[in-house]
């Protein structure tokens, strides 16, 4: 094999490797679960207002209801939180669509908080929906349907 040929099989060699670290990135940058406390779950029922389906996490967004099924205000104005979900191909193996979650639907999750105080949550137990009613026993395993579990 000449020098030629030597040094061109070595930069195809270098940069396929060098690809394969490229394409490996996206595949090892998921963001950690550290800004939750996972020391503590927490249960809320709340309204949708938006759900965001995304490829890496979807969310939900919600006003938070009280167990008489009013929405909680502060301040005057309702009590807005949120919840991030599990990748797209786990909401669909869940059983999930993009028509699942419309805004207008109660619904009960479990969730570990942020540690910040802010009002969001990474799921941590089953996501109940309950339709667009509070039912007479609240938002339950028992009244809803569940998806999602996850620990």
């Amino acid at each position: 094999m000449t020098k030629l040929a030597l040094k061109t099989w070595l930069a195809l060699g270098v940069t396929g490797v060098m690809l394969l670290g490229v394409m490996a990135t996206p595949a090892l940058s998921h963001h950690s679960f550290a800004m939750y406390d996972q020391t503590i779950k927490k249960t809320v029922t709340g309204k949708i207002t938006r759900f965001i389906p995304g490829a890496n996490h979807a969310q939900i967004l919600f006003e938070l209801m009280g167990p008489a099924g009013k929405i909680a205000v502060e301040n005057g104005k309702p009590v807005q939180w949120g919840v991030e979900t599990g990748s797209a191909a786990q909401l669909a193996r869940g059983g999930v669509t993009v028509n699942s979650f419309v805004p207008g639907t109660i619904i009960t999750v479990t969730l570990n908080p942020l540690r910040d105080g802010r009002k969001f949550g990474v799921l941590r137990g089953a996501l109940i929906k309950c339709g667009t009613a509070m039912p007479a026993a609240g938002c339950t395993a028992e009244t809803g349907q569940s998806f999602l579990e996850r620990e």
